[in-house]
């Protein structure tokens, strides 16, 4: 199930740049991102990322879950974007994408630059 969330999301990419306000113009690229582990690089995977022309990396987590997503979302967030390897000057702006709910603790951390409740296009 998870895997086809994520794939829907990534079918809607429009509506989710939409709701973080980047125009598509600025847009340099948009994919899901995989970085290999090396000698002396740890591995990482991004569900979606979003790079502008203005140096904005913004990672996005898609997470389908039965019940809704408690604080350990953050410490597995903070693990990637540490292992992550990006020019200097970029900023990033992790991001939460979710349809079932994300617990309260987790929006009053303001760890997450926006998080985007996906039923509300389904809905």
């Amino acid at each position: 199930m998870a895997l086809q969330f994520e794939n829907l999301v990534l079918k809607n990419r429009g509506f989710i740049k939409e709701h973080l306000g980047i125009n598509p113009d600025e847009v340099v690229s948009d994919n899901p991102f995989f970085q290999r582990t090396t000698a002396r690089l740890p591995g990482c995977q991004i569900d979606y990322l979003i790079q502008t022309k203005f140096r904005t990396l913004y990672i996005c987590e898609i997470k389908f879950k039965k019940n809704e997503i408690g604080t350990e979302i953050i410490s597995e967030r903070n693990k990637k974007i540490d292992n992550l390897r990006y020019p200097k000057g970029f900023s990033c702006r992790p991001i939460l994408i979710h349809v079932n709910g994300v617990h309260e603790d987790v929006v009053t951390s303001a760890y997450f630059s926006d998080i985007i409740d996906f039923s509300l296009l389904l809905g």
